[in-house]
């Protein structure tokens, strides 16, 4: 099957390849408008471009700037195309009906390092910014924080890794996001439905989130944070944390979850349904759960992700000076044999189920032919 490749260039204009009749029929059919963000670190300032169909010329319509005399961006993080998303509902642990994800594929987060200024403290701000409006869904601050920040996004949950001045550690807090049920449906009963039955999502129309968020102690600093992917999104995220210990450290989800419950005694029956961990304000590092094993994989810059045939498997690439590749399993290996399965056997119980189904089939034929005869 071709693909189709769209190209917006700096001066706005744009090409589309194979530059034929037939694909910008296609391009124009599948993605009437476009909308993209850029992030000027230097300048401090946040973007969005809209391109319409059928030139596809790129217009400014939204930007953001800080001062970046006080306030500086540290990081971007961006919803990936390869983000998928095996179920949009989910339980939080209270007994009622599980809750919907905000899943806004347009959805960025913008980490800045805000100073002290006039004695006021200084703080690692979080910005949740719709990409299509230009509006501030919500903004975090975590004071004392300081930089440098890094993002990973993943489906309607937003990791940070900072440094906290006060407590002189490292640490992490997830925002997970969630709809409003009330707010939504009233959305849903105007909204278009997509092919599976689920509304679509429009950055016009859908109402604020409501937010869920956590936050941690985490032992290491990091250089980036980046989250795995799968074919169907079934086997749970790991969230691979970039060492300056020239490690790559895999977290697992359950234990950066904004849900997990503040108890001091047993979890409830609801809670533990929905595979909720009790909250420990320390995320410990299992050296079991390191891709990287006890190799060191200098100034890694970068960590990619791929999904494979296999739904349990997922294939990590870390670059940087020194470059790592390996195959991660996050929920085990679900789909594959074990190296000590007995195949022998297995072999010959197809075997013989396949003699026993012949030999049936005829004994069969036989008395259905000596029925007949009498």
């Amino acid at each position: 099957k071709a693909k189709l490749l769209l190209a917006l260039q700096e001066d706005g204009n744009s090409v589309i390849l194979p530059d034929t009749p037939e694909a910008r029929r296609e391009v124009e059919n599948i993605m009437p408008v476009i909308y993209t963000q850029y992030v000027d670190i230097k300048e401090a300032t946040v973007s969005g471009f809209a391109a319409r169909a059928p030139e596809y010329h790129r217009e400014h319509i939204w930007s953001i700037t800080f001062s970046k005399d006080i306030e500086t961006i540290s990081d971007v993080a961006f919803k990936s195309s390869e983000d998928i998303v095996h179920s949009a509902v989910i339980g939080v642990g209270d007994g009622r009906i599980p809750r919907r994800k905000y899943l806004n594929p347009s959805l960025l987060a913008v980490g800045t390092d805000r100073k002290g200024v006039n004695g006021g403290e200084s703080a690692a701000c979080l910005y949740l910014i719709d990409g299509v409006t230009g509006k501030i869904i919500n903004r975090f601050d975590q004071k004392n924080g300081q930089g440098p920040i890094h993002l990973a996004l993943s489906e309607n949950s937003v990791v940070m890794h900072y440094f906290n001045q006060k407590s002189n550690s490292y640490e992490i807090t997830v925002v997970e996001l969630y709809e409003h049920p009330k707010r939504a449906a009233k959305i849903d009963a105007l909204s278009p439905v997509r092919e599976d039955g689920a509304p679509t999502f429009s950055s016009l129309t859908a109402p604020g989130p409501e937010i869920m968020q956590k936050t941690f102690l985490f032992s290491e600093s990091v250089r980036g944070l980046s989250v795995t992917s799968t074919r169907r999104g079934i086997t749970s995220k790991l969230v691979l944390a970039s060492l300056s210990s020239h490690q790559l450290a895999g977290i697992g989800r359950h234990l950066l979850d904004a849900r997990r419950p503040h108890t001091e005694g047993a979890l409830s029956k609801n809670q533990m349904a929905d595979g909720l961990l009790a909250y420990h304000p320390v995320v410990v590092l299992d050296p079991k759960g390191f891709p990287t094993y006890n190799k060191t994989v200098a100034n890694i810059k970068a960590v990619a992700s791929a999904d494979t045939f296999l739904e349990s498997t997922t294939l990590v690439l870390a670059y940087g000076t020194d470059l790592f590749f390996a195959r991660v399993t996050p929920s085990g290996a679900f789909d594959l044999l074990s190296s000590d399965f007995n195949r022998p056997f297995l072999t010959a119980t197809v075997t013989l189920v396949a003699v026993l189904l012949g030999l049936t089939y005829r004994w069969s034929r036989q008395k259905k032919l000596d029925v007949l005869w009498t």
